[in-house]
């Protein structure tokens, strides 16, 4: 009944029910009655309700609020591990005295100056590549691969959380 009577009101039907309508708002008495509380009620609903608007600064006010917000947190710094840093360079120095060392190994001090050779030695790369050396390279890689995933998930939880 009420959603016929709203219908009615907000001018939402046919002709013919607009008209069926209007008899039973005629000739019932819950009807006319219903009718004349929502009436009342939409008249004072269109009287009574303005639409608060914001003031003209009010958006820039928050991001005002935003902004000062952001700046008075300090800015993260990343820490630098002094001991990774010297692992890796360590690694490095290492790395670099054992090429020497074998480039410096593989030449024949013996030879003198006439003797030159046309073809220099390479190391046996075969017996480098063996199952045990392969296996403890893959392994460490596979450990740096997961140290690395860590740090970005954590990365990316912070993030989502702040």
């Amino acid at each position: 009944m009420e959603e016929k009577l709203w219908d009615y009101i907000d001018g939402n039907l046919t002709a013919k029910e607009q008209t069926a309508i209007e008899q039973l708002i005629a000739g019932d008495e819950r009807y006319r009655q219903k009718y004349q509380e929502l009436l009342t009620f939409n008249q004072e609903m269109a009287a009574g309700v303005e639409l608060d608007e914001p003031h003209m600064a009010f958006t820039y006010n928050v991001m005002e609020a935003i902004r000062t917000e952001y700046a008075t947190q300090k800015p993260l710094k990343t820490r630098v591990n002094k001991g990774l840093m010297w692992a890796i360079g360590g690694f490095f120095i290492i790395s670099l005295t054992v090429m020497l060392g074998m480039a410096l190994g593989s030449i024949h001090w013996s030879a003198g100056s006439h003797a030159v050779s046309n073809t220099t030695p390479l190391p046996n790369f075969k017996a480098l590549l063996s199952g045990s050396t392969l296996k403890v390279f893959l392994f460490f890689d596979t450990v740096l691969l997961l140290f690395l995933a860590d740090g970005f998930m954590r990365k990316r939880l912070l993030h989502k959380q702040a």
